[in-house]
This record gives structure tokens, C-alpha cells and sequence, in this order.
């Protein structure tokens, strides 16, 4: 924060007039950096990250800063390694990741970005002490407090936080596979219309006609 004194002389009065001071407050920027396979924080490391890390900074009335991180990104498992958990990795599994935590740092000058800030396969950019880099020299922090991260697979999660500890497995159980569907008889069902019997191929014989009468002889008696 910057003390701006405005000092103004009346000279005709010959009166000095100081006004009340202004108070002018610099935007605090916020800091981005990109890592890409960059090793879990154990020995040996049980998986490998690629994620953006995200800082942001407020000033307290004391004048020490509070800085917020927020991590978000996928993990890879290594096989044979233990995790956080205490469990042996199986497999080499791929989840998200996401996390975040509190310092508080004391320094004399401001925070700067760096600009395009990106690791790779590293453990030289550590957590634990993060944003001194952001300020001077001079800087000191009270370290990472409190914090929270969770891992989270197809089918197993694990919180690690620094109040209620680790909770859950990780343990590079694989992805279920999906169920092949079964193969079923193909034949159509006969519909309704095909159970009709089709019309017989007999010919119908048609009515023979009737026999022409006999003729009448006209021969016969007549009386009158």
C-alpha cells in the first residue's frame, strides 16, 4: 500500500494546507504455472502429475500477505511404488487430482508473476515453501496451513488433508471393463399376418346345370 501525501501551499495566506492522506491500493496480480510429469512428493515418488497450479494473494491489515493455492490436474500411478495410503500400486492407472492451501508470508515488497512459468519432471518447485519465489529475497513464510488434496480414480479415491489426515486407498486398482453384449438368435418372430394359411390351389368346380325337361306329347284326349 502507498502513502500518497498532497501537499498544497496557499500564498496568499501564506498558510500551509496538508489534507487528509489518500490511501491507493496496487490490483495484486494473480499466478498461473503449468507442470507436466512432475513427481509425487515422496520418496519414491508412487505417481507422476501434469497439472496448473493457480496463486492467489491478499494483503492482511498487519501487512503480511495471505496466499491462496488451488491445484487441478490428472495422475498417473508407477506400478510397484506405495502410495500416500500405504498401499502397493498394481497398476498403472490415470485420475484427477484437485487441491488446495493457505500460507502466510511476510516480505517487504509485493508479489510478481513469472511469466510462462512451467516445470517439467521436477521436484525443484516445492510446495511447502511455493510462493517465496513470487516476492523478494527477503520473504519468509509459515509454510503451507491448512491444506487439502484429493486423488480420485475409475474406482478408488484418497484425501490427503492436513487436519483429518490421509482418508481412503490408493492402489492402482484397474477400470472394470464393460460387459460384451451376448449374441442372440437372429430369427425374426413370425408376426401375426404370417400365421394366415395361404389359399388352397384347388380349383373350384363350377354347378353343373340343370337337365332340360322332357317334352309333353300333344296327343292327348280333349273334352269339352
Amino acid at each position: 500500500m502507498k502513502m500518497l501525501l498532497a501537499v498544497s501551499t496557499a500564498v496568499a495566506a501564506g498558510v500551509l494546507a496538508v489534507p487528509a492522506t489518500a490511501n491507493a491500493t496496487a490490483k495484486l496480480p494473480v499466478c498461473r504455472a503449468s507442470f507436466t510429469g512432475h513427481p509425487e512428493n515422496s520418496s519414491p515418488p508412487w505417481a507422476t502429475d501434469t497439472f496448473t497450479r493457480t496463486t492467489k494473494f491478499h494483503k492482511n491489515d498487519d501487512g503480511t500477505y495471505k496466499v491462496h493455492i488451488t491445484d487441478r490436474g490428472h495422475f498417473t500411478t508407477i506400478p510397484g511404488t506405495k502410495s500416500d495410503s500405504g498401499d502397493t500400486i498394481a497398476n498403472k492407472v490415470t485420475g484427477v487430482f484437485t487441491g488446495s492451501g493457505d500460507y502466510t508470508v511476510t516480505s517487504a515488497t509485493g508479489p510478481t508473476c513469472v511469466t510462462g512459468e512451467s516445470y517439467t519432471a521436477t521436484h525443484d518447485a516445492r510446495t511447502s515453501d511455493w510462493p517465496k519465489h513470487y516476492f523478494g529475497d527477503s520473504a519468509t513464510t509459515t509454510g503451507i496451513d491448512p491444506w487439502s488434496w484429493l486423488y480420485r480414480t475409475c474406482r478408488e479415491y484418497m484425501v490427503e488433508d492436513s487436519v483429518k489426515g490421509t482418508v481412503g486407498h490408493i492402489a492402482g486398482k484397474p477400470c472394470k471393463a464393460k460387459p460384451t453384449p451376448t449374441p442372440t438368435d437372429s430369427t425374426p418372430e413370425p408376426s401375426p399376418s404370417d400365421s394366415t394359411p395361404a389359399p388352397s390351389d384347388t380349383t373350384t368346380t363350377p354347378p353343373t346345370s340343370a337337365p332340360a325337361p322332357t317334352p309333353v306329347k300333344s296327343d292327348l284326349p280333349v273334352t269339352g
